[in-house]
């Protein structure tokens, strides 16, 4: 019985090591990260090169187990396993170091072309036949994969394992498959990224209110049509191509880039090569402007400056967003392979208004009749006389109508009517039926300086209008 005890209390000792997953581990392994241009891996249907061996590396070390020293025996088994999907598209093989190379060697036995494994037997063929000692290694050498579509998305980050089995000495196996454990985090074997590092930085400006523009030009020093909104720059990242070298980013590909924000006015958007240069562009190529966003599909090169003007006839809008600058989207240009696109947010860009303050007074300024009337409040409780422009927007379209208000002192307050609005804008509006957007811009404004829409109904009720 007491032998039987001893012999019990070793099998739940070696049940406990192996459960623990690395008690009996032996090996180490240490990896070069390969790093694919996921744009590259796409062009290339997921068909890699591995460059082990060289830039990359994959290097399985023996190593003692605790106080044991230990070997890769001599018909032992040594396997590989790459991620889940990616499959050997040609022979891998080993290369044996340390303390004794060229002692050991290995031999392909299972696995390979057309699997996600490949498994070696160790000290065979003959003269080869010796196990491998503590301090050898096992590097892997290059190799082509399938499969590896993962890597066609940047920001891949996968992993390999290696494990040593059927030794004759079980504290001589892996009890559990190896990964890599140089660096802190552990180093990745196999990741991807969009092939370019991108920026945008710079531009910018201001929209002036004073007159004689009244907020349709910006000011930049001087009153100008014409602003640079920023540099968007593309550098290459030097992640590897499909075939294992560095990928090329040509400095001739085209690039589609594309802006939202509130650009009522801007007429025209373009780029030019060359930063600073919207006066004297180079390789222009010409967008699309809308209210609401940006759009150039190819302009040229890595570098472009996105340059704006407005028509100088409509009350501009301001951009600037509580999370930062604009946010350019960029993507390849038509037939170009070698970028996967993405956003950039330029986090000092903006576009404010200077000289003056613009109050959003209505959306609901409608014509006199059947006893409606609209009218306009305005209190100016600053201590400095304030200069109003009215500028209306028709529900019907059409441009920005703009007129003089007048002037009103400090601590002055009026009430304007649709018909002294109609007069200073030309503003039409036949009937209740017609309606516009109002906004009134108070120079030099403050914010005790306010306004507000009236609706007075028949009966002579009057209804605060937002």
């Amino acid at each position: 019985m007491k032998k039987f005890n001893v012999v019990a209390a070793s099998a739940v000792a070696l049940s406990a090591a192996l459960a623990s997953g690395s008690a009996l581990a032996h090996g180490t392994l240490a990896v070069t990260t390969a790093n694919y241009n996921a744009a590259d891996v796409a062009a290339a249907a997921g068909t890699i090169t591995v460059p082990w061996g060289g830039v990359a590396a994959a290097v399985y070390t023996v190593s003692n187990n605790g106080v044991l020293s230990t070997s890769l025996e001599v018909n032992s088994r040594f396997t590989v396993t790459l991620p889940t999907g990616f499959t050997f598209a040609s022979s891998p093989s080993l290369t044996t170091g340390g303390t004794d190379p060229g002692l050991t060697s290995t031999a392909l036995i299972s696995g390979g072309i057309g699997s996600q494994t490949a498994t070696f037997l160790i000290g065979s063929p003959a003269p080869g036949n010796a196990p491998l000692p503590v301090g050898g290694t096992l590097a892997l050498n290059q190799v082509s994969v399938s499969g590896a579509t993962a890597l066609e998305t940047p920001g891949a980050a996968l992993q390999i394992t290696v494990q040593s089995t059927n030794n004759a000495e079980v504290t001589n196996n892996d009890a559990a498959p190896v990964f890599p454990t140089n660096g802190t985090p552990p180093a990745l074997a196999l990741t991807s990224d969009s092939g370019v590092q991108a920026s945008f930085l710079g531009g910018g400006g201001n929209i002036d209110l004073t007159p004689p523009s009244l907020g349709t030009l910006f000011d930049i020093g001087i009153d100008t049509a014409t602003i640079d909104l920023g540099t968007v720059t593309l550098t290459p990242s030097g992640s590897l191509a499909a075939s294992g070298s560095t990928a090329v980013v040509s400095t001739t590909d085209t690039v589609s880039l594309s802006i939202n924000g509130f650009f009522n006015g801007i007429t025209t958007v373009f780029t030019t090569s060359t930063p600073g240069t919207c006066a004297a562009p180079t390789n222009k190529v010409v967008g699309t402007a809308t209210g609401t966003s940006l759009t150039v599909p190819a302009a040229v090169g890595l570098t472009s400056d996105l340059c704006i003007t407005a028509s100088g006839k409509t009350l501009l809008q301001q951009n600037v967003p509580v999370a930062g600058g604009f946010t350019a989207a960029y993507a390849p240009g038509a037939g170009v392979t070698d970028f996967v696109g993405a956003n950039v947010t330029n986090t000092t860009d903006a576009i404010s208004y200077t000289g003056g303050n613009p109050i959003s007074v209505t959306n609901f300024l409608t014509g006199s009749d059947a006893g409606y009337t609209s009218l306009v409040r305005f209190s100016n409780g600053s201590s400095s006389t304030d200069t109003l422009f009215a500028v209306a927007e028709p529900y019907t379209g059409g441009p920005q109508l703009v007129g003089s208000l007048g002037t009103i002192g400090a601590g002055e307050g009026t009430v304007f009517t649709e018909a002294q609005i109609g007069t200073a804008t030309g503003l039409t509006l036949a009937n209740s039926g017609q309606r516009a957007t109002l906004t009134i811009i108070a120079i030099p404004g403050g914010a005790n300086v306010t306004a507000s829409g009236l609706l007075v109904n028949p009966g002579g009720v009057v209804d605060n209008v937002n």
